[in-house]
């Protein structure tokens, strides 16, 4: 069974990725000293980066790149009211769209949580027969999450780094936003689809 999955990212960051050919984990960005635009809560990235990995390839949290099983995540509507590491709002804020039996073609060592990775009751699964006990729907569909938070924030996560070439679809709220990725993408070998979704956003 593969699942849809989405990683958000700022436009800003879209040049770096296309250089780079892959997503890299915070880790290792931080190792090859790239420079990015955050959009998340810093104090829980660097939490994220000691907090122990027990399946997959081990290490710590922040050496996976992270995805949701959904658009409109959580953390964005905590990026649309702002934050105190990021004030710029969801506009620009972009939904790299693939799923986990692609991902996992190119790299083995992944795993998903039950709920948001970095609390410390997660379970960390890397049986992937395991991946319907999910509740996958409702994760997609539920607007009014206040009593399904932590599960909304269920997460696909895999070692240090996933290729561009896995990025099925981009999606974005603005047709403006759309026409700056497609810029992006010109000379780019692998291009997505870039689609308009504004249901995507708040």
């Amino acid at each position: 069974m593969t699942v849809k999955v989405s990683h958000i990212t700022h436009i800003d960051n879209l040049a770096s990725i296309l250089g780079q050919g892959c997503l890299w984990s915070d880790a290792k960005r931080i190792e090859l000293g790239l420079v990015n635009q955050n959009i998340g809560y810093s104090h829980i990235k660097q939490r994220r980066l000691v907090r122990p990995v027990k399946v997959a390839a081990g290490g710590t949290i922040g050496q996976y790149v992270p995805f949701n099983f959904c658009p409109r995540s959580v953390m964005l509507y905590v990026i649309h009211c702002g934050h105190d590491d990021f004030d710029g709002g969801q506009d620009k804020v972009l939904h790299l769209i693939s799923d986990t039996e692609t991902v996992r073609l190119g790299n083995q060592h992944c795993f998903f949580t039950d709920i948001h990775a970095d609390l410390d009751y997660a379970e960390q699964i890397d049986d992937f027969t395991r991946i319907n006990e999910l509740d996958i729907k409702r994760i997609i569909n539920e607007r009014y999450w206040q009593d399904f938070k932590e599960e909304k924030q269920a997460e696909f996560l895999a070692f240090e780094s996933v290729q561009w070439t896995v990025i099925r679809q981009i999606g974005v709220k603005t047709q403006d936003v759309a026409n700056e990725v497609n810029m992006l993408l010109q000379n780019a070998q692998h291009k997505p689809e870039v689609v308009v979704r504004p249901q995507w956003y708040y």
